[in-house]
């Protein structure tokens, strides 16, 4: 599958729910309108989205009424902060979560015919590896796969790199570590998981960053304000905006130096994990 034809594509995934997925991709969208980039964040975690809701946006329309032929997948896009254009999902449709292949075909047509209007494209994905899932990351110039230090969430953060990095089409894989005490605490679980996929997996993690415990934060998803304005002042919104920067090079690096399927990041498999 071809990823899109925008010049940066994040998909953001999770091995298990909880862990920040949601609020990295409304983040890195935020730091993406801040650059200066016309930026679309497209919520591909089907049946059980939320993203409109922690923009504060009511959605009329979403993905599910694309699919049922009552809108055309122009009809749903919303106009979110900063700038930043918001393609919804439906939240609590079982529907979505078990697409037949012809209708995920259509799906995945409309919005690439969308996306391509846009400099950056953020996808929030679903948790887990579901096919729908696995099928949103295939689009994405880099997936960035969110974890936090807990050991079950690192457990199933691995579980996903490993399906990823067996999927040719996925050239990049970046790795943030969210809800940290420290700096060293996010960087030492980003090296035990490196060290474990480039032993026994084809590929070696990007470092994206880490992101610390911010109150602030949460007062912001209470409030259904996500990103403001000022967001990036915060504690954990500076560490996004790093973030965005550090996945962006790393993205360069990969066009510029190996402009093939695989990324110059990738390591040789030196062993079978089974």
């Amino acid at each position: 599958m071809q990823a899109f034809s925008s010049k940066r594509t994040i998909a953001v995934s999770s091995g298990k729910g909880g862990v920040g997925k949601t609020l990295t991709s409304i983040h890195l969208a935020a730091a993406s309108a801040k650059h200066g980039s016309n930026t679309l964040i497209i919520d591909g975690d089907l049946g059980l989205a939320n993203v409109d809701v922690l923009l504060g946006l009511k959605a009329e329309n979403s993905i599910f009424d694309v699919i049922t032929g009552r809108v055309g997948i122009e009809d749903i896009l919303l106009r979110g902060p900063m700038g930043i254009t918001v393609m919804p999902a439906g939240s609590g449709i079982a529907a979505l979560q078990n697409l037949d292949a012809g209708l995920r075909d259509e799906l995945i047509a409309g919005i690439k015919f969308v996306a391509a209007r846009f400099d950056t494209v953020i996808i929030d994905t679903g948790a887990g590896i579901a096919e729908t899932v696995l099928q949103m990351n295939r689009l994405a110039n880099i997936n960035l796969v969110v974890t936090t230090p807990e050991p079950h969430a690192v457990t199933d953060a691995y579980a996903l790199i490993k399906v990823l990095s067996e999927c040719e089409d996925i050239p990049v894989i970046a790795l943030a570590i969210n809800q940290v005490r420290s700096e060293d605490e996010g960087r030492r679980v980003f090296e035990r998981l490196s060290e474990v996929a480039s032993k026994f997996l084809s590929a070696r993690l990007v470092f994206a960053g880490s992101i610390p415990t911010d109150p602030a934060i949460q007062r912001g998803v209470m409030a259904r304000r996500a990103v403001q304005e000022n967001s990036n002042f915060t504690l954990a919104g500076q560490a996004w905006t790093q973030c965005f920067h550090r996945i962006i090079n790393a993205n360069d690096e990969w066009r510029t130096v190996i402009p093939k399927k695989i990324s110059a990041l990738a390591a040789p498999v030196e062993g079978t994990h089974t």
